[in-house]
């Protein structure tokens, strides 16, 4: 048994376990924080190349240094095709190629429906819907020249569900869910899937600055308000954003080559309750 254990032990140590992103190029915008950064942390540990787009450059510069020395940071305003643009000819610049993007830029602006106006109705679609698109777009272009892409974009239960202060929200992602199925369709010939993730009430991110705006039009305490929206959930808890980001490892990977213009939910039943 000892002789066995000196011949084996050396040939497991030098095994490495193979990684599902090995080799694969990433670009997450909105990654400096919440969702996004929980994302760009497991594309890392399975091998990828990093690079995140934040509105927030400072955020998205240190969580690169935290990530990787190889990890490439940039400011983007997706509100701007054109800032989006960039972003991807510096992904491609510096890494050679772009096989992954991740799209969590968002906002939720509270508003109850007859508070609305034209400019923070505007400003939500301008970053949600538009940013979105033209943020898949270009990624597009630079994928189609390699055979090859894992586009996902970011839905909410707020697109199919009745929530009357997130009127905005709910109806910018309703037009993420559809852009989403175009694009799966329109880009599926250039060995390119696009899919959508759809998280919950999650923990952290740009569901605290959602609560704290909550706060302003309901009068509620914090605690109050936090318990309220989970105890109304069917699972009795919050989705972890790591939860989440390991979904998008599976769409990211060969594993999902044949799932496309899908939506998946993350929501502990939320949806149905």
């Amino acid at each position: 048994m000892l002789a066995l254990t000196k011949v084996v032990l050396p040939i497991m140590e030098n095994l490495t376990v193979p990684r599902t992103l090995a080799g694969r190029v990433a670009l997450i915008v909105g990654g400096a924080r919440g969702l996004g950064l929980a994302i760009a942390r497991q594309y890392a540990a399975e091998g990828a190349e990093i690079a995140i787009a934040d509105l927030d450059a400072a955020a998205a510069q240190s969580a690169c240094a935290a990530m990787s020395p190889a990890a490439m940071s940039s400011r983007v305003d997706v509100a701007d095709p054109a800032s989006s643009r960039e972003v991807v000819e510096q992904v491609v610049a510096r890494f050679g190629r772009l096989d992954i993007l991740v799209n969590c830029a968002a906002i939720c602006l509270v508003d109850p429906l007859l508070d609305v106006t034209p400019e923070r109705w505007d400003r939500v679609f301008a970053v949600n819907a538009r940013g979105a698109f033209f943020c898949m777009q270009h990624a597009a272009r630079a994928m189609t020249a390699n055979g090859f892409g894992r586009i996902i974009t970011i839905s909410t239960p707020a697109s199919r569900m009745g929530f009357p202060l997130f009127a905005s929200y709910g109806a910018s992602k309703a037009a993420v869910d559809s852009m989403t199925r175009a694009a799966a369709i329109a880009w599926a010939p250039h060995g390119i899937t696009v899919n959508a993730i759809v998280p919950g009430r999650m923990t952290g991110g740009m569901i605290d600055a959602l609560e704290q705006d909550l706060q302003r039009v309901t009068g509620k305490p914090a605690d109050e308000l936090a318990a309220d929206r989970t105890k109304g959930l069917p699972m009795g808890r919050r989705v972890d954003p790591a939860e989440v980001a390991k979904a998008a490892v599976w769409l990211a990977s060969d594993a999902a080559a044949y799932v496309t213009a899908e939506r998946f939910n993350f929501t502990g039943g939320m949806e149905l309750a």
